[in-house]
């Protein structure tokens, strides 16, 4: 730690940072793997993969079963579910 100048540069005990663990990377990773599921491109005949429709429904929360499950594993990720599913709602909307 450093204790010498104005304390502009040092870093507070006090100062908040997150501390990103296993298990927190873990659940990253399922959003991220979710994400990536989600962005899969149809098949050449113009079917959809399986993954990407389940992926999709689950970060849009679309049935109350996967709204709980998406608050679940972004409680574990610590990222905020209403944004996750702001953000899915906008970039997959259900026309598509």
């Amino acid at each position: 730690m450093h204790y010498g100048g104005d304390g502009r540069r040092s870093k507070s005990i006090w100062a908040h940072e997150p501390v990103i663990t296993p298990e927190l990377k873990l659940w990253r990773a399922v959003l991220e793997q979710a994400y990536l599921d989600a962005e899969l491109p149809l098949y050449s005949d113009g079917s959809e993969p399986i993954e990407r429709t389940l992926a999709r429904r689950f970060l849009r929360a679309d049935s109350p079963f996967e709204t709980e499950d998406l608050k679940l594993v972004c409680d574990f990720a610590d990222l905020p579910a209403d944004r996750v599913h702001l953000w899915a709602r906008q970039r997959y909307s259900l026309a598509a």
